[in-house]
């Protein structure tokens, strides 16, 4: 009997994709994270930053081990909101949940605060590293 494995462990570990949408009140931003399928003992975590127009860090989210392969999570921003400014965006991939940790991959790309309408098509902001199916 052959064995098929659908994880892609010689594949390297990194972000497929990262997409982000500010919503209209441009206080919460739509987070769209697509990683590669791996084996459970080798579940990646996920840090991501968004850093104000001046270098200071406006807040993030950690997500550790884990297993699910399109992410979809909402980041609410704090004060003072800059409507039309350029933020920030450091995401991060590592794997293990010591001082241990061993960074995977790290992606920065910047964001303007605007509004932008997924459902009519516009652009988010992020950063494409393969091509995926975003379904």
């Amino acid at each position: 009997m052959t064995e098929i494995n659908l994880f892609e462990q010689d594949t390297p570990l990194r972000f497929e994709r990262i997409l982000i949408y500010p919503y209209p009140d441009l206080r919460r931003l739509w987070v769209r994270i697509w990683l590669p399928a791996r084996l459970e003992g080798d579940a990646p975590n996920v840090e991501l930053t968004v850093y104000n127009p001046d270098g200071t860090e406006n807040n993030g989210l950690v997500l550790l081990a884990q297993t699910d392969t399109k992410l979809n999570h909402t980041l609410h921003l704090k004060d003072p909101l800059l409507p039309g400014e350029t933020y920030r965006v450091e995401a991060l991939l590592s794997v293990g949940l010591s001082k241990d940790v061993d960074q995977a991959d790290r992606q920065t790309f910047d964001l303007t605060l605007e509004f932008r309408d997924p459902e009519a098509g516009e652009p988010g902001f992020g950063t494409a590293v393969t091509s995926t199916d975003d379904h």
